[in-house]
């Protein structure tokens, strides 16, 4: 950033992407409530990486500004030889995809399976949770499903 400059008055703005992480001294000190904050609250529904997987909803994260749920992703470690399960992401109860995520025996053990979102907005105190449903886990391990919010800065 070449130039000199000078500030008159309260208030001004520059373009955006004029500063960049470049322009910032590692020393910098930076509010936090001047950030926006990525989180990956995620669940293994209380189970070990060779569990079985059961029937199950985990709260994962309660909001504390406004913000953007931007991912849903889940997984089985093993996909057994007769697996059923469905995985859901909901906002104060209510589910925040198109449809569930399903993964059976066919699919690879450990492919990371993605949510379509209908739902991407939460509020301060909204709470987000992840549930499974089992239906059928012969031979099936390890579910891990995680969401990725995105937190305006306050």
């Amino acid at each position: 950033m070449a130039g000199q400059f000078r500030f008159q008055g309260e208030a001004f703005s520059l373009p955006p992407g004029f500063l960049t992480s470049e322009h910032v001294s590692d020393q910098t000190d930076i509010d936090a409530d001047k950030l926006e904050h990525l989180y990956k609250p995620g669940t293994n529904f209380d189970l070990a990486i060779g569990g079985t997987p059961a029937t199950r909803e985990e709260l994962v994260w309660v909001a504390s500004t406004s913000g953007t749920i931007r991912s849903f992703h889940c997984l089985l470690a093993d996909t057994g030889t007769s697996t059923d399960c469905t995985f859901d992401l909901k906002k104060n109860g209510t589910t925040c995809l198109s449809g569930t995520v399903q993964i059976t025996h066919s699919d690879s053990d450990g492919a990371v399976k993605d949510g379509t979102l209908s739902v991407t907005s939460f509020e301060a105190d909204d709470r987000i949770s992840i549930s499974l449903t089992a239906t059928s886990t012969t031979g099936a391990q390890g579910p891990f499903a995680w969401v990725e919010v995105q937190e305006t800065a306050a």
